[in-house]
Formats: structure tokens, C-alpha cells, sequence
């Protein structure tokens, strides 16, 4: 269903774990890792690490990318200043660590009301999943859960995809479904 993303899975998430840089996956794959296997096909891993391996995940990504013919791209958010690479099948994202709390930079505007979200520091234990071979790291799936829940608040017009219904379906309790959903089963 995913094999498009193997190369993330088989080259680059490898290749951070080698250079000693923790990373995270979250996001659409994230909630799969919470279900234990893939409930939709993913167009891409979405990827964090911290704010202070950054610049050395970006010159690892460039030497991988153009080492295998693939299109990173890298921009900053003029609202927030946080810097993301990317290609087709992976997003990289800094975050930064505080005291007791790590943030994540968002933009806010008229789609994603949120902006800036805090989580406590336990966000960065690594759990350690395997998906048809794929072994890679999340959060705790108390986290994945928050993570989407403010998403969900965040952008209240994703609730009508089909996608972000099997990502709800797969992580809330039908009470948690109609509470954050606010559609019927």
C-alpha cells in the first residue's frame, strides 16, 4: 500500500539513526504506527527532529537526495522562522526543546487557527514501531492522539476527507470519534 515511501523508511530514516540524530515520525504514518499497520495510503512520512540537529539533518538530507536523484526542497515560514525540508515523500521539521516542553512552529492563519503548539518534554521518548518491515520511531500514542486532536482543532475543514476519517477511526473510541469529528459513524 505504501511502498512508495520505502526509500524513507530503508534510506533516510537509517541514515539519520547512523549520524546518531533522533527523529520522529508523525503525522498520517504516526497515526498508522498507533493503529500497528497502515490504514490508508500515505503521501508522505512527515519527520521531526530537534531544533539542534536540524542544520545536520539538512546537510545529511542534501548529500542523500542528491546522492539518489531526489528533489529536496527547503523553505522558512516568514510567519514563524522555522525552517522545513522536503521532498515528494518525506517533510522534516525542527522542534524546539524548553524547559519541560517542546514546541512546534505553525503558521496561523485563516485555515490553521492553532499557530504554535506545546507539549510536554516526554513528547521526545522515542517508541520503537515496525510496519511490514519498516522499523522507525514515534511518539507515545498518547501524543499521536493529542497531535491529531489538535489538528483536528487546527483545521475543522479536514473532518470531510476520507483519509482524516480513517486516521480517526483508527485512533478514537467512537465517543472520542463524534466528540472531535463531529460527524456520525
Amino acid at each position: 500500500m505504501n511502498e512508495h515511501l520505502e526509500p524513507v523508511f530503508k534510506i533516510l530514516l537509517p541514515a539519520l539513526e547512523e549520524a546518531g540524530i533522533d527523529c520522529w515520525v508523525y503525522g498520517g504514518v504516526g497515526v498508522a504506527a498507533f493503529a500497528g499497520k497502515f490504514i490508508r495510503k500515505n503521501k508522505d512520512v512527515d519527520i521531526f527532529v530537534k531544533e539542534t540537529d536540524f542544520g545536520k539533518t539538512k546537510l545529511l538530507l542534501d548529500n542523500l537526495c542528491n546522492k539518489n536523484n531526489y528533489n529536496l526542497k527547503s523553505s522558512i515560514s516568514k510567519e514563524t522562522g522555522r525552517p522545513k525540508i522536503e521532498d515528494k515523500i518525506f517533510s522534516v521539521i525542527p522542534v524546539y526543546q524548553k524547559v519541560n516542553k517542546v514546541i512546534f512552529k505553525y503558521n496561523k492563519n485563516k485555515l490553521d487557527k492553532l499557530g504554535n503548539q506545546e507539549y510536554p518534554d516526554k513528547i521526545l521518548e522515542r517508541v520503537e514501531r515496525n510496519i511490514l518491515n519498516y522499523r522507525f520511531f514515534t511518539p507515545q500514542n498518547k501524543f499521536i492522539k493529542e497531535m491529531f486532536i489538535n489538528h483536528i482543532k487546527a483545521r475543522p475543514d479536514k473532518n470531510k476527507r476520507d483519509n482524516f476519517k480513517k486516521d480517526a477511526r483508527a485512533i478514537f473510541t467512537s465517543e472520542e470519534y463524534e466528540k472531535y469529528m463531529g460527524l456520525n459513524k
